[in-house]
């Protein structure tokens, strides 16, 4: 029973026979680890390369041609993510560096730390001015890092309470913040994404 043939295998998994897709990994994970170390050199990025690889195979496996050997079909999977993962790290270097390069021209350490505290101050006033109750939920859920569901049982409101709330909330600081001319641009920009 051990040593079926992957033909049987493969069978027994496109019925969704997670025994099967346990007996393929621990057939050929090394293998497919073997060529993605090839390609990737660091040791944790080869093992959630071969986690994908896997979760592919389990995702994909009604499409899997019975034609095809299993191995090849890994081995290939194994191919296209590593090149996608090499595409999302050019991309994520990429813009790292156009930051970088945006956030430091012209970068003054004293000016960038008064600017963080001015913008920080600024936040603080404008949360103030909040409603009660808004502000409680904002502040529940963005400082605290609670959930809507959380919240919205600590206040004893409703989950659609909640989110009026936070969408109201977020409006008036966006609206607000568009008020003060002296935040740099990189703040504003921060501040902006956090508030969604």
């Amino acid at each position: 029973m051990m040593n079926l043939p992957d033909s049987d295998l493969l069978v027994q998994l496109k019925e969704g026979d997670h025994t099967a897709f346990s007996r393929l990994y621990f057939r050929y994970a090394t293998i497919v680890y073997r060529r993605i170390q090839g390609l990737v050199k660091v040791h944790e990025h080869c093992e959630e390369l071969v986690q994908e690889v896997f979760l592919q195979l389990w995702q994909n496996r009604h499409t899997i041609p019975a034609a095809v050997p299993v191995q090849a079909v890994l081995l290939r999977m194994a191919k296209s993510t590593t090149i996608n993962f090499y595409r999302k790290a050019i991309r994520e270097q990429h813009h790292k560096q156009l930051l970088i390069r945006s956030a430091t021209a012209g970068y003054d350490p004293v000016g960038e730390h008064m600017s963080f505290i001015e913008t920080s101050s600024i936040l603080n006033t404008i949360i103030d001015k909040l409603p009660p109750q808004r502000k409680k939920v904002f502040l529940l859920i963005k400082m605290e890092g609670k959930t809507y569901e959380e919240a919205a049982e600590e206040t004893n409101v409703s989950l659609g309470t909640i989110k009026d709330h936070m969408a109201k909330s977020m409006r008036t600081i966006r609206q607000e913040l568009t008020n003060y001319k002296t935040i740099p641009p990189l703040c504003l920009l921060l501040v902006t994404i956090w508030c969604e």
